[in-house]
């Protein structure tokens, strides 16, 4: 860890060379993918439950096998793709995870396939094996194209595609569905592989040492650190032994990825929870349903962006515990959305500033605490939590709207509301106790009951 990303960092970006930008326009294209290829699930769950006549319990099981592939593939592909290769050469392990998670997709949409709920929940169980390798790694890969002193900026960035790609997304499935009909819900499957093809034949062919070499050449003229010192040549940097056991000490890294249980817990809990309660208590159809329940993610990825670049300035740490608040709060308030479409639309706003904001955040978080060339494993670690946590929600949430009387009575759905919350704020307190702030100004100054030297951050004796 470099004194550099400590301090507050006045570097523009304007000074971040082309290669980062190309790299990040590519790779948010390929996060905006995958996560499509897992949030289509929730733009179709109503016509899931219709088709297959399922249970509020039965339908969240198939979100539930989804992370449970991702949970169980998440550190051990992580771990095998930080050995296959840095840099440049990460093209190689994120078309291999591609290539398994896209098929399983489109394995879905087929008819003669998915007969069964039962065929359904084991293509989702596989897709998730891949994507489990294949978020880490591809976070993992825009680090390591950016200077560190940006880091929070070209996360940020980065996972906007996760709720604007899925806005997107949603978007696009809307509009089929209005030309295709109801009845061929399953092409939407389709979609994304295809588009897919073209988008990672791009990133395979652009991805190449020479262009990395140009990369850290620029990044050092204009005084910024390099991710890694590679000279652009192999791309085979190779951290010490013993780089997973020593993550798992860090308590950055450990105790986020612990509370991003509770957070991601929320996340999903509410993705599944919205088109559920628009569709079956608000009394939308099914179409309108996936179109309103994604009005958060317009908020969504400006929130990214922002707390991203607020990070790198003011500490990873302090805009983490802000975000957390602003969300139990956000998910409170949810239980009012039933008042009119316009509190629908304004609550769902003003949750999307941090909702997705929370995870650039937490990526930079642990970047800035892993060992050079750990960068991956330690988000294997981090998407371990995330996994977890979203590997329970759907079934929780089921059971409570089973609990409360079904899909047509209001009341599981309140105790989502509650619970939601909760859980936000069980990470507001994990965050501010057991973790240390990694650069801004109350760098070495938090409130905490770790050290800096166990975070793998090094007391600044300067100040």
């Amino acid at each position: 860890m470099t004194e550099t990303i400590r301090k507050v960092t006045k570097f523009s970006a304007r000074l971040v060379p082309k290669q980062s930008w190309q790299a990040l326009i590519i790779l948010w294209v390929i996060f905006a993918l995958n996560a499509n290829a897992r949030e289509i699930l929730n733009r179709l769950i109503p016509y899931i439950t219709n088709d297959y006549h399922l249970t509020g319990t039965t339908a969240g099981l198939i979100g539930m096998v989804g992370y449970l592939g991702m949970t169980i593939a998440s550190i051990p592909f992580s771990r095998w793709a930080d050995t296959r290769g840095n840099a440049w050469k990460r093209r190689n392990v994120i078309l291999i995870f591609a290539i398994g998670y896209m098929t399983c997709t489109a394995l879905c949409g087929i008819n003669a396939i998915t007969v069964t709920f039962g065929v359904m929940l084991v293509l989702q169980f596989l897709r998730g094996l891949f994507a489990g390798g294949g978020d880490p790694c591809e976070v993992g890969t825009v680090a390591e194209w950016w200077p560190r002193e940006k880091t929070g900026l070209a996360l940020g960035i980065h996972h906007s595609s996760y709720p604007w790609g899925a806005f997107l997304g949603g978007l696009i499935i809307t509009g089929a569905l209005l030309v295709v009909g109801d009845a061929n819900w399953r092409m939407m499957f389709f979609i994304f592989p295809v588009i897919g093809i073209v988008i990672y034949t791009i990133f395979y062919k652009w991805s190449t040492p020479k262009r990395y070499a140009e990369f850290e050449a620029n990044i050092k003229k204009v005084g910024m650190t390099p991710p890694l010192e590679l000279d652009g040549k192999e791309g085979n940097y190779v951290p010490p032994k013993g780089v997973l056991t020593r993550c798992l000490k860090n308590p950055n890294i450990v105790v986020t990825a612990i509370a991003s249980i509770f957070c991601h817990f929320a996340y999903i809990g509410f993705n599944f929870w919205m088109p559920l309660y628009l569709a079956f208590v608000a009394g939308y159809s099914f179409a309108a349903a996936a179109s309103l329940s994604i009005v958060f993610t317009i908020t969504g990825g400006l929130g990214q962006i922002i707390c991203g670049h607020l990070a790198d300035r003011f500490g990873t740490k302090r805009i983490l515990l802000i975000c957390s608040l602003w969300l139990a709060v956000a998910f409170w308030l949810m239980q009012y959305i039933s008042i009119s479409i316009g509190v629908l639309i304004g609550l769902q706003l003003f949750l999307g500033c941090c909702a997705n904001a929370v995870y650039p955040v937490m990526y930079s978080f642990c970047a800035h605490s892993a060992e050079p060339g750990a960068v991956v494993t330690s988000n294997g670690i981090l998407n371990t939590g995330l996994y977890l946590g979203a590997c329970v929600s759907t079934v929780i949430m089921g059971w409570l709207i089973e609990l409360g009387g079904g899909l047509n009575s209001i009341n599981g759905y309140l105790t989502g509301v509650y619970l939601m919350s909760g859980s936000m704020f069980i990470v507001f307190l994990m965050i501010l106790i057991f973790t240390r702030e990694t650069n801004g100004s109350r760098f070495g100054k938090d409130f905490s009951l770790v050290s800096l030297k166990s975070c793998n951050l090094e007391e600044d004796t300067k100040k």
